[in-house]
């Protein structure tokens, strides 16, 4: 049985397994360094109150996420910090997607370049061929894009099957 901890600021819980055990707002999973980062990016607690309404979110809620964070301050700023860095990282791969797969190059997925190859897609034979510079590949967000044209010339090349 999961129990939850009630902090010492009301509407404010902590229950292991429920949003990584952060702060959150009780009987909700928003967490209170989601709310800290919204208006620390310049939302007010009329923006916050109007983009939660499915919830719905209450003043004294928000104040609270507030007490907490200034009672813990360097917890919060932590995930804060933590939650921007993901952000940045999984903009730059989109970023970086867009560029290879925007290209004149057509590229496909490993799961259709194993099929075209008559490899498993759930094997890393795809993986190997990418390593060994055999496909033209390119690593985006721990997925490989294979060039379709060094699928082909793979294909067609005298290529044995199985182990070496």
């Amino acid at each position: 049985m999961v129990s939850t901890t009630v902090m010492s600021i009301n509407y404010i819980v902590k229950t292991p397994g429920v949003c990584g055990g952060q702060a959150r707002i009780a009987d909700t999973r928003l967490v209170v360094y989601s709310i800290i980062g919204q208006i620390k990016s310049g939302a007010s607690i009329d923006d916050l109150l109007e983009g939660y309404a499915h919830l719905p979110l209450t003043q004294a809620q928000i104040y609270a996420a507030l007490a907490y964070y200034y009672d813990h301050q360097g917890e919060v700023d932590t995930l804060i910090d933590n939650s921007n860095h993901v952000y940045d990282q999984t903009k730059r791969e989109i970023e970086e997607a867009h560029h290879y797969l925007d290209s004149d190059e057509r590229w496909i997925t490993a799961k259709e370049a194993a099929e075209h190859l008559g490899l498993s897609a759930q094997s890393s034979q795809i993986a190997h061929l990418c390593e060994e510079a055999k496909l033209t590949c390119k690593k985006i967000a721990n997925r490989w894009f294979i060039s379709a044209e060094s699928v082909e010339q793979y294909a067609a090349s005298n290529r044995k099957p199985g182990p070496k």
